[in-house]
């Protein structure tokens, strides 16, 4: 029997240890965001001298020399638009990459292999240089119809040549959803049977140009803003800056001016619950729950022929700058969209510039969405240069650069903080108590004024509680309070004039306690002491007839259990339709919907364990046989 036990003991053991540790680590395992997705070609078997024009062409049977790869937290979204098939980028942007097949560059002269092409047209279009080893072209559109060109390369399969993240996508792309197509370009040869006529040998070659073609459409699924979503502010109106003086200038439109009379188009912002404005009349746009604030841009004019006039253009400003944002001169080609914003610290982060924005956006008339906003304060510049043509027979060009710039700002319209136990991370109700102390969390409103006040209980000789300021000062977000006390926080939002009260008891004495569970003031504790009440030790109050407990006027939000993590609906994410308020930083969290577990361990678990046992079972069963032979030889 001993020995059983024995056994039953180590058995315990090692399920017990096996169960921690499971739930240590193969209860969080998750599956890696990022990927590679290798993209289909159409591959092109071209004449020589054709310059690569694909045209009527139908693809050929010829392998790929190499292969496209689309990295980051992608997924194929099994379906197609316009014969594109179909990405969704789940978070962030994704790269681009092209490898080539080693064995290509140790092909023999019998083979097809790769020759260097001193020509620069592919497909209609003229590279900077000679196309040499291989060309690679990168298209965009939004539409499908219109493309602008992003990357144009040279000389690609040359040594030491690196085509890993070749491109990013950019947000503007992914929001709205995007057409890529990718060409590789490249010349082959092979050698064929020599011929001899009399005594002179002749070497015959092979050649063709062929072109790699790659199309697909990515997106990234967001909370929709439509686009004719109300309330709406337009914003920024156009200014004329001259010439190559870096956007700064200030020139009166006249009717003299080719701009005169129209726009371009023009900057919205909708997916805010209210508007207000500074001092310096900036517009500031509230939001609450749910809310997502969008800046859309909308196109009124074609950029190839401006009100109708093919001699008026937007030009390609190939030495652009801007001194505003400290710029450097570089191709803003059709146009550049400038973005730049200010955090809630007054820091100015790096402005995110898209060049040839204008060419890139979608038809005329259509909506493009630019950008979902956080808290924080923006500035927005579309600087763009205006071609006109004049004189005889139109010959002589005039250029103007122009430039629509605004500001704005984003705050949430919320009026509260949330405070969580500092050890078990349960949100805090308000008048609640933790022995642990507690961290304040602003939930990402980082523009609200919170002053916070600590005092203490003193207990007189009579029995009667005073209470005694410590401090009062103001409160920073992500602040840990420790120390025995009552704190006492106001909130106000300097935009919507809302204002909160906050109490939260950290400590464990029985006053404490009763005023936490109670809910009463330290004037209504005293009188319950004057008529002759006890304070247990639990926080009720024992009085002649009854002991009172706190029985709250209405629900309300109470603190969680040890292992209940905080979510609150009335917190105001950016990303969600609800708030996860922080955590203190030795609580980790598994977002499972970003990061999908592996759910599938369960039998797995059950399986081990029902063999560890069975096994167990046989080995006490055989040492108990043993004794029992044991026994009886004896």
């Amino acid at each position: 029997m001993n020995a059983i036990r024995r056994t039953f003991k180590r058995i315990s053991v090692m399920v017990v240890t096996f169960v921690i540790l499971f739930s240590m680590f193969g209860g969080s395992v998750v599956y890696a965001k990022n990927t590679s997705l290798n993209i289909s070609a159409n591959v092109y078997d071209l004449k020589k001298d054709s310059h690569y024009v694909i045209g009527g062409n139908s693809p050929s049977s010829s392998p790929a020399v190499g292969t496209l790869f689309i990295n980051g937290d992608v997924s194929n979204a099994n379906k197609v638009i316009n014969s594109f098939p179909v990405y969704e980028v789940n978070k962030g942007n994704v790269t681009f990459s092209y490898k080539i097949n080693q064995e290509v560059l140790n092909r023999t002269p019998e083979e097809w292999h790769l020759v260097k092409d001193k020509s620069k047209k592919v497909n209609g279009l003229t590279l900077d240089s000679n196309i040499m080893s291989g060309a690679l072209i990168l298209q965009t559109s939004l539409d499908g119809v219109r493309w602008t060109e992003d990357v144009l390369m040279s000389d690609i399969f040359a040594k030491g040549s690196d085509l890993s993240n070749f491109y990013e996508t950019r947000d503007i792309q992914l929001q709205n959803g995007c057409y890529y197509r990718v060409l590789i370009a490249y010349k082959m040869e092979r050698k064929l049977e020599d011929t001899q006529i009399l005594f002179v040998k002749t070497h015959n070659y092979e050649y063709k140009q062929v072109a790699e073609v790659y199309q697909f459409y990515l997106f990234c699924k967001t909370d929709e803003t439509r686009p004719d979503a109300t309330p709406m502010k337009k914003l920024g109106s156009k200014i004329n800056t001259g010439r190559d003086n870096g956007y700064s200038g200030y020139q009166t439109i006249d009717k003299n001016d080719p701009h005169y009379g129209w726009d371009i188009g023009y900057f919205y912002v909708n997916g805010y619950t209210r508007e207000t404005v500074t001092s310096d009349q900036v517009p500031v746009f509230l939001k609450n729950v749910g809310d997502k604030v969008t800046l859309w841009f909308h196109l009124s004019e074609d950029i190839t022929q401006l009100r109708g006039n093919k001699h008026l253009t937007i030009s390609e400003d190939t030495n652009g700058y801007d001194r505003t944002f400290e710029i450097d001169q570089t191709n803003f080609k059709h146009g550049a969209l400038i973005i730049q914003y200010t955090n809630s610290e007054g820091e100015a982060q790096t402005p995110i510039i898209y060049t040839d924005y204008l060419a890139a956006n979608a038809k005329t008339g259509a909506n493009t969405k630019v950008q979902l906003f956080e808290e924080g304060d923006y500035v927005v510049s579309l600087d763009y240069e205006i071609k006109s043509m004049s004189g005889p027979f139109n010959l002589i060009a005039k250029y103007n650069n122009y430039k629509i710039m605004f500001k704005f700002s984003i705050r949430n319209g919320n009026c509260m903080v949330y405070p969580f136990d500092r050890l078990t991370g349960a949100e805090l109700a308000d008048k609640a108590l933790t022995e642990n102390g507690f961290k304040l969390d602003m939930a990402k409103s980082k523009y609200l004024t919170i002053d916070v006040q600590r005092s203490i209980l003193v207990v007189g000789k009579d029995g009667y509680l005073t209470e005694d300021v410590r401090f009062n000062r103001p409160a920073k977000d992500g602040e840990v309070y420790t120390s025995e006390g009552i704190y006492t926080f106001n909130v106000t939002n300097l935009y919507t004039n809302q204002h909160t009260t906050k109490t939260i008891y950290v400590g464990s004495n029985k006053y404490l306690r009763a005023l936490s569970t109670t809910g009463m003031s330290i004037a209504e504790l005293n009188a319950e002491i004057e008529k002759g009440a006890k304070i247990r030790e639990d926080g009720t109050i024992e009085t002649i007839s009854t002991t009172i407990k706190r029985t709250p006027e209405k629900p309300q939000e109470s603190a969680k259990s040890e292992n209940t993590l905080p979510t609150l609906d009335d917190n105001l994410d950016d990303n969600k339709d609800t708030y996860s308020g922080k955590i203190p930083d030795d609580v980790v969290l598994v977002d499972t919907q970003e990061e999908p577990q592996n759910t599938n361990y369960t039998p797995i678990v059950i399986g081990t364990i029902a063999v560890v046992i069975v096994i167990s079972v046989l080995v006490v069963l055989k040492r108990k046989k043993s004794e029992t032979i044991d026994k009886g030889g004896k």
